[in-house]
């Protein structure tokens, strides 16, 4: 099976050609913003980058690093203060190793803000007019990673949008693809599940012990059992009253497959096949989608039954909701309608359809949440 995507010169490919402007310090954000805007690139700010401790350093330059090595990002201009602690000069040449088509700006370097805006411009319309040459070539399935992730979910949500994205999940893996899936937080009272999936005893164990962990931490941390705090308000409202209820609508999404491993934060898959990214310590699904991005997802699945209008700077999100009446009230953010199987067709032929609709994207198909605007990208400070 082939579709058609950018080949990069490290040998990745990209379904999309993203130019980012990516600030390395709190105090060049604005500056960063507003070249995005004027040039009509994609920000990526956050609210570190200096007076951090090494540790903590180490995690906002693994975002911003895994920012840049994503295959969908064509092109970035690397925006730093100049004086940080996240170097700026390091970005830049990290960016050039990869093939980026890459500029760099100080903003101490120019007597104002303004000034550096209109030179960070020039840049962008200069990555622009060379993006705009590459072609999409044929390519096989193997080199795409796509992400599974639900949110703002209902009742909904394990009858037909998990159970929709189990199916195209199958569909991908046996085409050679890849998927990556998280949520560790929602595992409890299904990781037997998850564990029987995996591909040898010892992925199986080490799935028991990832989300035993995930208990002890959770509870020294917080003096609060995992359940205390999950499912979510919203969650309840929507129906689902247990963890355990939660998780077992969560892990659908793996449909069949057999789990070849876990990988961490910032890791690659290194052959394809379902992967759970271990994300254990996540905060809101900004974290858990920025995750897989930084990990190379090309795109993520994600299933909403309330809705929710979140996206990723880096990457396309397929918007799907189990919930037929959400999708007529929610048309402005969503992609797909899972709904359709509780309106009586058959699992088996929506499943498909969205398996389609992913490769639709992924040849170049516009999101809603591009559409929106909605680049959401959360440094892993407090993952």
């Amino acid at each position: 099976m082939n579709y058609f995507g950018y080949k990069r010169k490290d040998g990745k490919v990209g379904i999309r050609n993203y130019i980012v402007v990516i600030s390395t310090v709190q105090c060049a954000n604005n500056v960063a913003i507003r070249i995005a805007e004027k040039a009509e690139a994609i920000p990526i700010v956050h609210d570190f980058g200096c007076m951090e401790s090494d540790a903590a350093s180490e995690r906002t330059k693994l975002g911003l690093y895994g920012a840049i090595n994503n295959p969908n990002v064509y092109g970035v201009v690397v925006v730093g203060l100049g004086c940080e602690q996240v170097d700026a000069e390091e970005l830049y040449s990290y960016s050039l190793g990869l093939g980026k088509d890459t500029y760099k700006l100080l903003v101490q370097d120019y007597e104002s803000p303004l000034e550096a805006i209109e030179q960070g411009v020039s840049y962008v319309n200069s990555i622009k007019e060379n993006a705009m040459k590459l072609e999409r070539e044929k390519v096989d399935l193997k080199n795409l990673v796509v992400g599974v992730q639900c949110g703002g979910s209902d009742w909904t949500t394990a009858i037909a949008g998990n159970t929709a994205i189990g199916v195209m999940t199958d569909k991908i893996i046996s085409q050679g693809g890849s998927v990556l899936m998280s949520e560790v937080a929602g595992f409890p009272g299904s990781e037997h599940i998850v564990a029987e999936r995996g591909k040898t005893k010892e992925v199986g164990k080490d799935i028991l012990d990832m989300v035993k962990n995930l208990r002890e931490e959770f509870y020294r941390k917080n003096n609060q059992t995992i359940e205390d705090v999950n499912p979510t308000p919203g969650n309840k409202k929507g129906g689902i009253t247990t963890l355990v209820e939660k998780s077992m609508g969560n892990v659908k999404k793996m449909g069949s497959s057999e789990i070849q491993g876990i990988i961490h934060l910032g890791e690659e898959i290194p052959y394809p096949g379902l992967w759970i990214l271990d994300t254990r310590e996540q905060g809101p699904d900004s974290f858990v989608t920025t995750a897989f991005a930084m990990s190379g997802a090309n795109i993520t699945a994600f299933s909403t039954g309330r809705g929710s209008p979140i996206g990723n700077a880096i990457m396309p999100l397929c918007k799907i909701t189990g919930n037929p009446e959400t999708y007529k009230k929610l048309n402005g953010i969503m992609d797909f309608n899972a709904g359709r199987v509780i309106e009586g067709e058959e699992m088996e032929k929506v499943g498909e359809d969205l398996f389609n609709k992913i490769l639709d994207i992924s040849n170049g198909e516009t999101t809603k949440s591009e559409i929106n605007m909605n680049f959401d990208y959360t440094t892993p400070r407090d993952f």
